[in-house]
């Protein structure tokens, strides 16, 4: 009988999911740092991740990291002023600011 050769398959997803694991909890921001909607309305396109959490107050909590030759891909989020559970989002493509997004914020 011969020896049972594993798929390539698992191996690949496997690699694609570890690119993928969030940051440990350990990376959350302070509590007194809430971002209103006027700080975030002040960021802009192509901003380094150091100058957006400058204009927040504060570092967010990276959610998603993921490089891809020289491409680096992350989102971080920030939980914000305004109603119950007002949040910010921004995306970075090699450390520049691509996509944001909030939710509820004052």
């Amino acid at each position: 009988m011969p020896p049972h050769v594993p798929s390539a398959r698992p191996l690949a997803l496997l690699a694609a999911a570890v690119l993928v694991l969030p940051a440990p909890a350990g990376a959350a921001q302070p509590k007194s740092c809430r971002p209103t909607l006027g700080e975030y309305r002040a960021l802009k396109p192509g901003f380094s991740y150091a100058e957006a959490s400058a204009r927040l107050g504060c570092g967010g909590r990276r959610e998603t990291a993921l490089k891809v030759g020289t491409l680096r891909r992350s989102t971080y989020s920030w939980m914000g002023r305004g109603s119950y559970g007002a949040n910010l989002n921004l995306t970075f493509v090699n450390d520049r600011l691509i996509d944001t997004s909030q939710l509820g914020l004052r």
